[in-house]
């Protein structure tokens, strides 16, 4: 298991980035999906269409100890 910390950069370079979101998942793909939905939750106001942000959000990952 990895706590991963993803912040997504929007494509408007005026706008600033969304994040860092924190999520704990087993792959990156895992923990993109569910940034994405903490996103709706702890930023209402921003956009939530992955479109409107850069292909590939910045993530950072630590493995945490089982």
């Amino acid at each position: 298991m990895r706590e991963y910390k993803i912040t997504f950069h929007p494509i408007n370079q005026s706008e600033a980035p969304v994040g860092p979101i924190t999520v704990r998942a087993q792959w990156l793909d895992e923990a993109v999906d569910m940034a994405l939905e903490r996103m709706k939750i702890d930023y209402p106001d921003r956009s939530h269409d992955i479109n409107d942000y850069k292909p590939n959000p910045h993530a950072v990952w630590r493995d945490l100890l089982e």
